[in-house]
């Protein structure tokens, strides 16, 4: 079953990754979004990680249900959609946010963008290690002892970033 996970979270990526190019060759990627102020780019990227967080809390209720092969193909599917939007959009957006002084950081947009994207780095690590640990890719000496305490907080994590994401979306599209 590790392969089917494994296939689905493939899957799951490439299809991110094609909406994502296909926004941006179209010359949709920065058009006016259906959220508000965004771009479409924006907005699509609010918009799945939001059904991310949403898709890896139903996958807890999954693993508490004691249907683990459903779980692991659900986060699986999910973390691999977050490497894509990590790879195609967030990577490239932090890089052009700039702060030229340490005093920057007393503007409130700016300090959620930067606690944005150090949870994130931090959550997205996490949530990789759990997966390729879940589906025996990791060499068992990597394993993790305590991994239900790290899935638990790697949730929160993802909840956090994407309460955060939303706050970073206003800081830059609203404000």
């Amino acid at each position: 079953m590790k392969k089917t996970a494994l296939f689905c979270g493939v899957v799951a990526a490439v299809a991110t990754a094609a909406l994502i190019i296909g926004l941006r060759t179209a010359g949709k990627a920065d058009v006016h979004g259906f959220l508000g102020p965004g771009t479409m780019l924006a907005d699509v990227n609010v918009a799945l990680e939001v059904l991310l967080v949403i898709g890896l809390t139903f996958g807890m209720g999954l693993a508490r249900k004691g249907r683990i092969e459903a779980h692991r193909t659900n986060q699986t599917i999910w973390v691999a959609v977050n490497a894509a939007l990590v790879a195609l959009i967030m990577i490239g957006s932090i890089r052009t946010f700039k702060l030229a002084h340490w005093s920057d950081l007393a503007n409130a947009g700016n300090q959620i963008i930067v606690v944005h994207a150090m949870i994130g780095t931090l959550t997205f690590a996490a949530g990789l290690w759990l997966v390729l640990q879940m589906n025996d890719i990791l060499p068992e000496r990597m394993h993790l002892r305590g991994w239900k305490t790290m899935m638990r907080w790697t949730l929160g994590g993802y909840w956090a970033v994407a309460v955060l994401g939303i706050a970073t979306y206003r800081a830059w599209y609203v404000e």
